[in-house]
């Protein structure tokens, strides 16, 4: 076998990283000033776990903002956790961190773009395991393969400077 380096897997292995420890000190510390974070997920990956009134069968991805009304955040090695108010009633959602399709803070202009962590095989394994139709398997795996990686520029968030 030969040996190969995955670089594109170890960058999205850091950005994630990074992403933890972002949270980590949000929940220590709480959002300083302005800050606030668009978090997006697939609903569908393995180990989420999120109120069955979220569940969309159109779309599998879903958006959630902490911000002002969020409670008992808890991030931890592979995923974090978190309340958030859903009609005026608190709910626990759970959220690996392969999961996450993108995070932005819009205060600072930041955001990344995240590729789906498990391989092909492991996919569809979790797929298999689940009880849906053959159609809706095929159509599942179809759509992680049409999912590329979305490369981004940390150049376009910084500070241009004036000569």
């Amino acid at each position: 076998m030969t040996f190969r380096i995955d670089y594109e897997q170890r960058i999205q292995n850091s950005l994630r990283q990074s992403l933890r420890e972002i949270l980590q000190d949000v929940s220590k510390k709480g959002l300083p000033g302005n800050h606030h974070f668009y978090i997006s997920f697939n609903s569908k990956h393995p180990g989420v776990v999120i109120p069955s009134e979220l569940v969309n069968t159109n779309d599998d991805e879903i958006k959630i903002i902490l911000q002002h009304q969020f409670w008992d955040l808890i991030p931890e090695k592979d995923k974090f956790s978190v309340t958030l108010s859903f009609d005026k009633k608190k709910k626990k959602i759970i959220v690996p961190y392969d999961a996450i399709v993108s995070f932005s803070d819009p205060s600072v202009g930041f955001g990344l773009q995240f590729k789906n962590n498990l391989k092909d095989e492991d996919f569809q394994k979790e797929i298999s395991d689940k009880t849906m139709s053959s159609d809706n398997k095929i159509k599942e795996i179809k759509d992680l393969e049409k999912k590329d990686a979305e490369i981004v520029s940390l150049d376009a968030f910084r500070p241009k400077q004036i000569d």
